[in-house]
């Protein structure tokens, strides 16, 4: 069908659209929010591998230069060349590079390309793509290379790839020559370096890195962002799978010089029909271009995929944002040109989104398109764990918790899909549990703890962070204590005592975190937090505390007694230290900042004695407190959150929960955000938003560190903890903190482990408890002497476990209903 209002040729925005097309994004009903959960067999990325690979110089120096003309050299221009044969020449042929800041391309003698790098553009393998079908010849061919690196990079990050295709542009084909260990490099050429003729002694082979697709390596960091136009890249696990996703509504329609025919099919992509664009000429400038602002209504990660049903090429524009003030104003990787070939399905950049802008710029007067979609690239799992209480804001928070942590599982688990795409043991330690009791993942978990630590020697620190050092040691023993794999902890025997052994070289005679290594003492991106100072400090002695504790564990676990029994006296050591040193005793608090509070707390620094001052002084301000530069990121809010549990104060950690996380979906996240302060500004709030020490758009909407409170439902209300290996002990301490009812299920190595909270008379729990699972629950009593009935029954093996609870041990699978009468 044809609108009406939208077939005239339109020189204003149009205002006279369907209401359902300029619709507010309505909420997703509950277990719908993450669209991967409905899908039953995943369609994986995998395909047969690119072959070209990465190259670059080997930087061999002439005999006899100096290390100063070594450095200067660095960034010099580099030469490369390589031969191939042709039985014919093809009608088109299209070459390919990516990499270089600058580029001379030459074929048999001519010069094919000369071209730089827009140095206003994000991304940092740009395509340089020029037909050379008529520089080609039947028999032997030449291709020679000048090109200066990307400034600023180290040795490890300078590398290139080419090909030549028998097509025109945007088309792939098998190729007629592609780089790899074939190809020659130099730093002098000498003359007739562009025939291919020169000194043979000034050449080396290259240094090859491997095919592009080789390694996940190659996808980290946004570094490939740019091969969205190199023909047939996918740049993604072979393990990642992925759907096709409609837009959810169209935010912004302009015509321009221009109009739409079948706009609906965008969000309806079922009715047969094909979108299309009318322009006024077969090329129209990029003011004047139609453009859409495309909604997918909720955070997602992939990229946009347009498929074509035209006769000609199409040549577009694409931008894309967490928030429609980032889409607009200032897109993460840029706006991004697209040459969709003929009746073909080609992608925009892969990232983390909601929101896409489409400038339709020309190639004939009918644009027509099959679809415009989403490629929605995602790490397949179950979720096991779940979570629902009375309160639906709550239920609300434990699922874009979830969905948080899913988005950030791709080629390993990410800090954030959109901004670094790396791993960090930090983000980890908050994701990995949550991952941990939803997924019950083993695949991602362990490649990402592996990859992070890296091979031995150990001889740094992790992500070249302290406190890093001692959150991946966390990191494993959360997951040997969730999964019991302790064939993986004994991989790591070897690795984990050599950081171990680092991190003591950070610590002074006083037992104190020096930085003596002079690493990053990063704690959060909060003032005095992430710079090397005294507040820093502090919080990463309580951070290596906690190290040297769960190292011990796993040193044990591993079967190494000796050096677990030194790190348990190094650990006791740091904790007397800490409270001979950093303790204030005129407040009975570890100064006055809330994380270096948490940390104390959360890690056990500070004993059970401290708490109410600590509580009285610092943690209770936390929700009380409006305005302050000295904010906390979601990422510590965890360990506070943590924290005010640990000290009784679980309905208010609740109750700042609801402030907290409620407050960026009250405006309008769909997955938490890297910073978020309640006072903030809320006017596009996006670039005001403070992260890595600066303000804007920048900042991730979608960062696992942020997703804490889905872990701490499960360890807080329903009160989960496993102790022991694989859940063969778990404690579980049940605490409705307000709330009528809760219940969930936490997935364990021998089922799920369910438990079900009721307020009755007091608090009924109800437990489902799997095979070779020993329980201890703590059953909350008015006073010591309260009965406590298992299942109608006095329970034979009760103890008081302090004031308030009494401990009940279940060691047979089965049903259980506790309650104090």
């Amino acid at each position: 069908m044809k609108s009406s209002a939208l077939s005239c040729l339109c020189l204003l925005p149009l205002l006279c659209l369907p209401a359902t097309l300029l619709a507010q994004t309505s909420s997703f009903p509950p277990g719908q929010f993450d669209p991967t959960r409905a899908v039953a067999s995943p369609s994986h990325m995998g395909h047969t591998s690119l072959p070209e690979q990465y190259i670059w110089n080997p930087d061999v120096y002439p005999s006899g230069m100096t290390s100063a003309r070594q450095k200067a050299a660095h960034n010099a221009p580099r030469y490369f060349r390589a031969n191939f044969q042709l039985q014919s020449v093809p009608q088109q042929a299209t070459l390919y590079i990516a990499g270089p800041e600058t580029l001379e391309a030459y074929i048999n003698g001519k010069l094919a390309e000369k071209i730089e790098k827009n140095p206003a553009s994000p991304l940092q393998m740009t395509v340089f793509a020029t037909p050379v079908q008529a520089l080609l010849k039947t028999g032997a061919n030449t291709i020679a290379l000048k090109m200066t690196p990307q400034p600023n990079t180290s040795r490890d990050d300078m590398y290139f790839v080419a090909k030549i295709l028998p097509r025109a542009r945007g088309i792939d084909a098998p190729a007629l020559l592609i780089s790899g260990s074939q190809w020659q490099s130099s730093l002098n050429p000498g003359s007739g370096w562009q025939m291919g003729k020169s000194n043979d002694a000034a050449w080396y082979p290259v240094h090859a890195f491997g095919p592009i697709e080789s390694s996940m390596e190659f996808y980290q960091g946004n570094v490939d962002a740019g091969l969205y136009r190199w023909p047939g890249y996918i740049g993604a696990s072979p393990f990642l799978a992925h759907i096709t996703l409609p837009v959810h509504s169209v935010e912004q329609i302009y015509a321009g010089r221009g109009s739409y025919s079948n706009l609906d099919t965008l969000t309806q992509p079922t009715n047969g029909q094909d979108f299309t664009v009318h322009l006024a000429s077969t090329n129209v400038p990029e003011q004047e271009a139609p453009s859409l602002l495309l909604d997918f209504g909720r955070e997602v990660t992939g990229r946009l995929q347009l498929v074509s049903a035209s006769d000609h090429p199409i040549q577009v524009t694409i931008q894309s944002g967490e928030s429609k003030d980032e889409t607009l104003i200032q897109p993460y990787l840029g706006v991004d040109p697209l040459t969709i070939p003929p009746h073909a399905t080609v992608y925009g950049p892969k990232s983390a989104f909601r929101f896409a802008k489409v400038r339709f710029l020309g190639g004939g007067k009918n644009l027509r398109f099959h679809s415009i979609a989403l490629d929605d690239i995602y790490y397949p799992v179950k979720y096991l764990g779940s979570f629902e209480s009375s309160d639906p804001l709550l239920n609300r928070i434990w699922e874009v918790g979830a969905y948080t942590s899913h988005l950030c599982m791709q080629d390993d688990i990410w800090d954030a899909p959109k901004r670094d795409r790396r791993r960090w043991a930090g983000d980890l330690d908050v994701s990995g549990r949550v991952i941990n009791d939803t997924f019950d993942d083993h695949f991602l978990m362990q490649d990402t703890i592996t990859n992070l630590i890296g091979k031995a020697p150990v001889r740094q620190h992790v992500n070249s962070i302290a406190g890093y050092s001692a959150w991946w040691i966390d990191v494993v023993d959360q997951y040997y204590l969730h999964t019991g794999s302790l064939a993986y902890v004994q991989s790591l025997h070897t690795r984990l005592l050599q950081l171990l052994n680092y991190m003591d070289t950070d610590v002074n005679a006083d037992n104190l975190y020096a930085d003596t290594t002079h690493s990053w003492p990063f704690v959060d991106w909060s003032p005095e937090l992430y710079d090397d100072t005294p507040e820093a400090r502090r919080a990463t002695q309580f951070e290596y505390y906690l190290g040297y504790r769960d190292g011990a564990q796993l040193l044990r676990a591993a079967g190494d007694d000796a050096n677990a029994a030194h790190f348990e006296q190094r650990a006791q050591q740091l904790k007397a230290a800490s409270q001979k040193y950093l303790l204030d005793p005129t407040s009975g608090t570890f100064g006055l900042r809330w994380q270096t509070n948490a940390a104390a707390v959360f890690t056990g620094v500070a004993n059970p004695s401290q708490y109410a001052p600590i509580w009285n002084r610092v943690l209770s301000t936390v929700s009380t407190t409006k305005y302050t530069a000295l904010f906390m990121s979601p990422y510590y809010n965890y360990y506070i959150i943590s924290a005010m549990a640990e000290t009784g104060h679980r309905p208010q950690a609740l109750d700042w929960i609801r402030a907290y996380w409620g407050g960026m979906l009250k405006e309008g996240a769909t997955s938490f955000w890297e910073a978020y302060y309640p006072s903030w500004p809320k006017q596009n709030f996006h670039a005001s938003l403070q992260a890595d020490g600066g303000t804007g758009y920048f900042v991730s909407l979608s960062h696992g560190w942020s997703s804490g409170p889905t872990a701490w439902m499960m360890e807080q209300i329903l009160g989960i903890r496993p102790t022991a290996a694989g859940f063969s002990k778990v404690t579980i301490r049940p605490d409705l903190a307000g709330l009528k009812w809760a219940r969930g299920a936490e997935p364990t190595p021998q089922g799920l482990l369910k438990v079900s909270l009721k307020q009755n008379h007091g608090l009924q729990t109800t437990l489902d408890l799997p095979p070779h699972v020993v329980a201890t629950v703590l059953v909350p009593v008015t006073n010591a002497n309260q009965q406590v009935l298992v299942n109608g029954k006095s329970a034979e093996n009760s103890r008081p476990f302090n004031s308030t609870r009494t401990a009940i041990t279940l060691s047979q699978p089965g049903h259980y209903v506790l309650e104090a009468k």
